[in-house]
């Protein structure tokens, strides 16, 4: 039974992603975002986890796995980490809405954006090696800005928005 699972993920954030002189904000990086999660009732040993996903290059239209970046520690049940893209950097830099729902925050420790938009993209964990992995969770192509997806069965999709509520008398 897998334990540790990709849970959600904000793969384009709303605005600009560089700004008119070509510079990458911390806050802009940082609203681009994966959580997993501690779905056990264990702590877990994240020393051999690695993030990947899919990098697209020049000649190479089906892209190649990446690792993103390695972990340490161990996570407590129940517990979910947001990776965000950027620099190491203090949680301040980081807009209110990203901080919300996540118990660790850790960066990428690169300024530069992820998550594949134009193609969509597969978050996944490995034990040590893309061969073997724990989880993973694929996004289609074209994700709305802003939104942040949500893990349905295998599938990260948007996030549904809450019903109105229409009083018709």
């Amino acid at each position: 039974m897998k334990t540790l699972r990709v849970v959600q993920l904000k793969p384009n954030p709303v605005g600009k992603d560089r700004n008119r002189l070509g510079v990458l904000s911390p806050a802009q990086l940082g609203a681009e975002w994966v959580d997993f999660k501690n779905t056990g009732i264990i702590a877990i040993d994240l020393q051999n986890v690695r993030l990947y996903h899919v990098a697209y290059a020049p000649g190479e239209p089906n892209g190649h796995w990446e690792e993103i970046m390695s972990f340490k520690g161990s996570l407590p049940p129940g517990k979910v980490v947001r990776v965000h893209s950027g620099q190491n950097r203090d949680t301040s830099v980081l807009r209110q809405e990203d901080l919300l729902g996540a118990d660790y925050h850790l960066f990428t420790g690169r300024d530069s954006y992820v998550w594949n938009n134009q193609k969509g993209d597969i978050a996944a964990l490995g034990d040590g090696s893309v061969l073997s992995l724990i989880d993973r969770a694929p996004y289609d192509p074209n994700p709305p800005e802003g939104v942040v997806l949500v893990r349905i069965g295998e599938k990260l999709v948007p996030a549904v928005a809450p019903a109105r509520v229409f009083n018709f008398r």
